[in-house]
């Protein structure tokens, strides 16, 4: 895995207030970090900051101790995968849309790739296995079937740095289940961030940042800040009663 840091970083989007202020803050290689807060707390502008999909107003980011800017694009995209929420897809089939992350990739390749995330007997269960046609924006899978072949397009391209952001739409158990685990697999031993709609992907990971407008208020594992007290504590509670509740 990569290391990433951040030194004295603050964004705005323009003519906006500050989305992140000064954020200094170190994720050693290898580590599993949950990225959570309310909406418009800043967690998923940190997290697009990691992948250079934003560029900072001011302040550092280093990945595996270089400079982000100086990092040229193409290695960048060969070290860093990002999964978005919807997991955005191209026309083509779901082969097309993995190897993507792995151009040289064939079917065999892309089929052993969601046979390693234990996810193929999702892909073997499709009308044509691999080869099977998305639609258009990925229309003819469902929001967590996008996402399996997002995480499936991050683990052909083996990166050093990830950076997810978990689907918040309500996806059928089964597939929960199996998302779950292939994440657990693409995450283990890497670097990663997550921005985390789950409870369960938090009490995952190595360590918890917690975003408050902004600012990171709370850092640590969640076990020690489940029962501080604090923004953790109070989101922590919304989750068990909306998990409850569900």
């Amino acid at each position: 895995g990569l290391g990433v840091e951040f030194h004295g970083v603050t964004f705005a989007y323009p003519g906006g207030p500050d989305i992140l202020k000064d954020i200094t803050i170190a994720l050693p290689a290898g580590q599993r970090v949950a990225v959570v807060g309310e909406t418009g707390s800043g967690k998923t502008t940190f997290a697009k900051l990691a992948t250079r999909l934003l560029v900072p107003d001011t302040g550092t980011i280093r990945i595996g101790a270089v400079a982000i800017e100086r990092v040229p694009f193409s290695s960048l995209r060969s070290k860093v995968a990002y999964v978005p929420q919807e997991g955005f897809l191209f026309e083509g089939s779901v082969a097309d849309n993995v190897r993507y992350g792995c151009p040289g990739a064939d079917d065999a390749a892309v089929r052993q790739a969601f046979d390693d995330l234990g996810l193929v007997q999702w892909v073997d269960g499709l009308p044509d296995g691999v080869r099977t046609p998305v639609g258009e924006r990925g229309g003819n899978l469902s929001a967590g079937e996008r996402q399996l072949v997002a995480i499936a397009r991050a683990w052909i391209a083996t990166p050093s740095l990830l950076v997810l952001d978990e689907a918040t739409s309500a996806v059928d158990p089964a597939l929960e289940v199996q998302i779950r685990r292939a994440i657990e697999f693409l995450t283990s031993g890497r670097t990663s961030i997550t921005i985390a709609h789950r409870l369960s992907t938090a009490e995952a990971s190595d360590r918890v940042l917690v975003f408050d407008h902004g600012v990171i208020v709370e850092d640590g594992a969640h076990v020690d800040l489940v029962g501080a007290g604090g923004t953790y504590t109070a989101l922590h509670l919304d989750w068990e009663g909306s998990t409850s509740s569900a």
